[in-house]
């Protein structure tokens, strides 16, 4: 009884860990994607002709560049994982990544919400049903992992917004 105990523990981990690489993955792709969007559109001396010289703008793309490569690097290595281990594919299909699939989807609603509720809302509301998803055990309390979510949110929101004064 015990070694399959253990083996559905090692089972449930590995899956944790596929799950792990793929969202952290896609959310890097993601991202880079996007800020590299915003910083082709700036415009200013950031993207000056500065000759031989790179400039400053050469900086944001080689960040980006490792952002993205990073996140190309766990999307593979977690699809390889998925696709070759029979502990993770026995029982299991494409749809078992469905929490990392929603975890990608809640990231990407946040400027649609932003810009129609506010950035406060929005990071309350997207950080409370993170905060339900990655907690979606069977003895969690889903209404307090959604309170401590929000307002998890709200104080991402409020660093940022008053501490950092930047413009959310």
């Amino acid at each position: 009884m015990s070694l399959i105990l253990d083996k559905d523990q090692d089972t449930q981990a590995e899956r944790g860990e596929v799950m792990n690489d793929l969202v952290s993955g896609c959310l890097c792709l993601i991202l880079a994607f996007g800020l590299a969007v915003v910083h082709s559109s700036q415009a200013g001396r950031l993207h000056d002709d500065f000759g031989r010289d790179p400039g400053p703008a050469f900086l944001p793309l080689i960040l980006l560049s490792a952002l993205a490569l990073a996140g190309a690097g766990l999307v593979l290595r977690g699809g390889l994982r998925f696709h070759k281990s029979k502990a993770i594919t026995n029982g299991a299909s494409f749809w078992s990544i469905w929490p990392a699939a929603l975890a990608v989807g809640l990231m990407c609603a946040f400027l649609p919400l932003r810009h129609f509720i506010g950035a406060a809302p929005a990071l309350f509301f997207i950080a409370a049903a993170l905060a339900v998803l990655a907690g979606h055990s069977g003895t969690a309390r889903w209404p307090l992992t959604a309170v401590l979510g929000g307002i998890s949110g709200f104080a991402l929101y409020a660093l940022f917004h008053f501490g950092l004064s930047v413009p959310l």
